[in-house]
């Protein structure tokens, strides 16, 4: 089964089974106020449209765009917003032309590709301000010790290798509630995005967990704002 195949599968009960994106939601509320007046948002990865919904409820004169691979998303999205526009594609080569959307948006879809550089690089691509990313941080996962062994690894250059093996040599994993995803942290990306951007800002979106008091080991999930 791939990706696709899973949310297709699940795409009618997909709301159901998630519930609310607490972390996603936070997201949106830290983020949206930043970027001032938007015009024109694209929800890389809509889902069956749950961000959009969101902004739509903030504004009802923000055009709103999404792409997602999965046909069946598509058809909870359009049945959810039937006035807005969603296409089917991915985030790594987005049908759009450069900075023709001003804020290019992207909610717990960078632990599910296999390319997140490329997406974040196509989501600055299209937008006119800036992007909203709202993901995983994977180093804040688990117990203390499990934490600082991630940490060290990944500063050896050890840990896609360890990953690997441990996941049954695959680079993925698996869940019913997930689909298929990778071991992912949003700070991984936090150097290209701040090498794009005039201005970053990033924000928890869970309250903090662990004895080991900096960010990467106790926040799980994060926001970035970024602008061009």
């Amino acid at each position: 089964m791939t990706a696709v195949d899973y949310y297709d599968s699940t795409a009618a009960s997909y709301d159901a089974l998630h519930g609310i994106d607490l972390e996603h939601t936070r997201a949106l509320e830290l983020g949206w106020p930043l970027l001032g007046e938007v015009q024109s948002v694209l929800d890389v990865g809509c889902g069956t449209g749950r961000a959009l919904r969101w902004i739509s409820r903030q504004s009802s004169t923000t055009e709103l765009h999404g792409i997602e691979p999965s046909a069946g998303m598509i058809t909870e999205a359009r049945r959810h917003l039937p006035h807005v526009s969603v296409e089917q594609g991915t985030g790594e080569h987005l049908p759009h032309a450069d900075s023709s959307i001003d804020v290019a948006i992207a909610t717990g879809i960078m632990h599910h590709v296999d390319d997140p550089s490329r997406v974040i690089s196509e989501m600055f691509r299209v937008s006119r301000k800036g992007i909203l990313i709202s993901d995983h941080n994977n180093y804040a996962f688990g117990g203390s010790m499990m934490q600082r062994i991630r940490m060290g690894l990944k500063m050896c250059g050890l840990l896609s290798g360890f990953t690997y093996i441990k996941q049954g040599f695959n680079k993925k994993g698996y869940s019913k509630e997930d689909g298929w995803w990778y071991p992912y942290s949003l700070l991984d990306n936090f150097g290209e995005i701040a090498r794009k951007s005039t201005k970053v800002y990033m924000m928890p979106t869970r309250p903090a967990t662990g004895s080991l008091g900096n960010l990467a080991f106790a926040q799980s999930h994060l926001c970035v704002v970024a602008f061009k």
